[in-house]
C-alpha cells in the first residue's frame, strides 16, 4: 500500500468514526501556479476524492495551457487564466526558455550562468501581462473563504501574499515555493515571504525537500542536478500554534487534515486536539488509534519532492 493510499485510508476511516464533525468538511484550495511538472505529487490533489465537495480553483498564465487542463479536470477542480501580483496593475513578463521559469521578475543571468543546468531560466523575451491581486480574483470568482494555498510563481509569491491579505486571514496552511539566493533580479527571498506571514499571524513548518545546483565548473556526482548550493524550494506554513484556540472548529479540523497530507501528524493531532476542546469531540484519539492500525505495515517510504520548475 502506497504512502498517499495509507493517508486516505486514515482520513476515511476517520470520517466513519465522526461523521458528524468531518462527513460535511469540504475544502476550498487556491493553486497558484499550476503547470503540471512531470512526476510531480501534490498532497492536495487527494482532497477532492475524500471530501468531494471540495474545491480547488487553479490559475495559471497560458490561456490556451487552462483550456486544455479543464477538458481533462477531474469533477472540483478548474483552471483560470490569471496573472496574480500585488494590484490591478500592467506589468512586464519575462518570459523564459522553458515557460514555466517565466516571471514579473528579471532573471538573474550574471548569477544563473554560474551554475550547472539553469538554461530554463534564461530570458526569451519581455512582454507585459495584466496583473490582479489575490484579494480581487477571490471576490470576483466568489471564492468566499481559503483553506489552502499552494504557490508557485517564480519569486513573485510575496506579491501576492500582499495583495491578499484579506484572503490569508482564512487561510490555515500556505505551501510556497520559495528562493535563498536571488534567481531573479531583486526578487524577494524566503525570509521576507517568512517575515511577512509571521505579521500574518503564520508560522514557519519546514522545508518541503531541498533543490540547488553546483558551481561551474565542479560536477558533482556526474550529475548536472547535484547541489551543493541550495537555491530553492517549497516551505510550509502554518497558523502559530500558540494561538489554535482563536481559531473555529471547521479551520482546526481543515489544518489538522493538511498537516497530516503533508506529512506532519504531530501538528495534525494537536489541530484535532484543539478542536475537541472546543466541540466535545473524540478525533484526536481517534486519528492516533487509527493511524497506528491502518498503518501497522509501514508502506515503502517515499521522499515526496516539491513540484521545483527547473
Amino acid at each position: 500500500m502506497t504512502h498517499e493510499a495509507v493517508q486516505a485510508n486514515v482520513l476515511r476511516a476517520l470520517i466513519e468514526m465522526e461523521p458528524a464533525a468531518l462527513c460535511s468538511l469540504s475544502f476550498s484550495i487556491l493553486e497558484i501556479g499550476a503547470a503540471p511538472l512531470e512526476g510531480a505529487i501534490e498532497p492536495f490533489y487527494q482532497l477532492t476524492d475524500i471530501f468531494p465537495e471540495s474545491r480547488i480553483v487553479s490559475l495559471e498564465v497560458d490561456e490556451s495551457l487552462c483550456i486544455d487542463l479543464n477538458r481533462k479536470a477531474k469533477d472540483g477542480h478548474q483552471f483560470y487564466p490569471a496573472a496574480l501580483g500585488r494590484t490591478e496593475e500592467t506589468r512586464q513578463f519575462f518570459q523564459t526558455t522553458d515557460p514555466i521559469c517565466s516571471s514579473l521578475y528579471r532573471p538573474n543571468e550574471e548569477l544563473l550562468a554560474r551554475y550547472y543546468n539553469m538554461e530554463s531560466v534564461v530570458l526569451e523575451r519581455v512582454t507585459s501581462i495584466d496583473t490582479v491581486s489575490l484579494d480581487h480574483f477571490v471576490a470576483k470568482k466568489m471564492i468566499d473563504d481559503v483553506d489552502f494555498i499552494k504557490i508557485d510563481i517564480q519569486g513573485a509569491e510575496l506579491e501576492v501574499f500582499q495583495g491578499g491579505m484579506s484572503t490569508l486571514r482564512s487561510v490555515p496552511v500556505i505551501v510556497s515555493e520559495v528562493e535563498f539566493v536571488p534567481q531573479y533580479i531583486n526578487q524577494p527571498l524566503f525570509g521576507d515571504v517568512c517575515s511577512f506571514l509571521m505579521a500574518q499571524g503564520f508560522m514557519f513548518h519546514k522545508f518541503l525537500g531541498m533543490a540547488g545546483r553546483a558551481l561551474r565548473p565542479v560536477l558533482m556526482h556526474n550529475d548536472r542536478n547535484s547541489a551543493s548550493q541550495h537555491i530553492w524550494t517549497d516551505a510550509m506554513f502554518i497558523k502559530d500554534i500558540l494561538r489554535l484556540s482563536e481559531l473555529p472548529v471547521e479551520k482546526l479540523l481543515k489544518m489538522g487534515i493538511l498537516s497530516y497530507l503533508y506529512n506532519s501528524p504531530d501538528v495534525a493531532y494537536s489541530c484535532f486536539h484543539a478542536a475537541d476542546e472546543k466541540g466535545q469531540t473524540d478525533i484526536g484519539l481517534k486519528f492516533l488509534q487509527t493511524g497506528r492500525n491502518i498503518g501497522a505495515k509501514k508502506p515503502a517510504r517515499r521522499r515526496w519532492l516539491p513540484r521545483f520548475r527547473h
